[in-house]
């Protein structure tokens, strides 16, 4: 019986319509990360505020067509090497579904309109639009070759997002919440490069040349530092929460997530090597989040507060 039912899927799979390579090749299963500009419109407790909330929202365009100019940038160098990756070999340029003359020149076009946009949407965002550039391009280059560098570029990254979605709504970060935002990255980029060396073995070193300074038993230590940082960080970020430590509650949520994320990457056929993937895929990981969301934006707009005070002073008028 389910020998027949995983049949079905795979046939249903097949015979799934597939997204133009154009737009598979600007990976918009990436553009999830970049949700994280959302974070400071919320923690400021002004999503209500239309402007607030449609510069947020543009910020997140911008970013998406800056990165999607990157990653193409990147499948056009790492062409030759992505034809020796099992699932990499897929994507449009390296299949040859791509000419290398048409991904340069959507490159072209996305970076300076994604420029523009960030320009449009406040001028100082240019700024942080800009070093991000600079950055995933001197990581293609250069970086993604250096262990250790590379994994810290991409945290860099993830910062950036969240450093210009605070100023594209003109409202101040947490340090605290920067440090969380670049250690979860590190740890995001740390099981990235397990992934790789389980599926490619002997391999990995002709794939990437940065995984050369890496194994399995060095990855658990870099993770063994940085998974009781990350944690500590977010329970301090919680406990000086601007909004009270009401914040706290949200603390479970963010142990189970980074749990259940461990026990995947514990599995035969694990998906943690895709963050993106994660999120789309996993059920548990999915309503973490959502209970965190909820948890979070009921905090920081004084509903669950309001809730449990009506709530005690109810029953204690029971009695009297």
């Amino acid at each position: 019986m389910q020998g027949s039912e995983s049949t079905a899927a795979n046939e249903a799979s097949k015979n799934r319509p597939k997204l133009s390579p154009y737009l598979r090749v600007m990976r918009p299963k990436q553009w999830t990360k970049n949700l994280i500009a959302f974070a400071p419109l919320i923690f400021a407790a002004k999503v209500h505020v239309p402007t607030l909330f449609q510069s947020a929202c543009l910020c997140v365009v911008s970013f998406c067509l800056l990165s999607s100019s990157i990653y193409i940038i990147n499948d056009i160098l790492d062409k030759e090497a992505d034809k020796l990756h099992p699932t990499k070999s897929k994507r449009p340029i390296a299949a040859g579904e791509i000419s290398v003359a048409s991904a340069w020149l959507m490159a072209i076009i996305l970076a300076p309109s994604a420029l523009l946009l960030g320009f449009m949407i406040r001028p100082a965002l240019i700024l942080v639009l800009f070093a991000y550039l600079v950055l995933t391009v001197s990581y293609s280059l250069v970086l993604k070759h250096a262990a250790i560098l590379d994994v810290l570029s991409i945290a860099a990254g993830f910062l950036l997002r969240a450093v210009a979605g605070a100023v594209a709504v003109r409202v101040p970060m947490s340090g605290w919440f920067l440090l969380c935002t670049g250690l979860g990255a590190v740890y995001l980029a740390l099981e990235k490069r397990r992934r790789e060396i389980s599926l490619l073995q002997n391999s990995a070193d002709a794939h990437r040349k940065a995984l050369q300074g890496y194994s399995i038993a060095l990855l658990d230590r870099f993770e063994s530092l940085i998974l009781p940082s990350l944690l500590t960080s977010y329970v301090f970020y919680s406990f000086l929460s601007i909004h009270g430590q009401w914040m706290m509650l949200t603390v479970p949520f963010v142990i189970y997530g980074l749990m259940r994320y461990q026990q995947l990457s514990s599995a035969e056929n694990s998906i943690t090597g895709t963050p993106e993937e994660v999120l789309l895929k996993d059920r548990s990981i999915q309503v973490a989040v959502l209970l965190w969301l909820i948890t979070s934006t009921s905090v920081v707009y004084g509903q669950l507060q309001a809730f449990l005070y009506m709530a005690v002073r109810g029953l204690d008028s029971l009695v009297h």
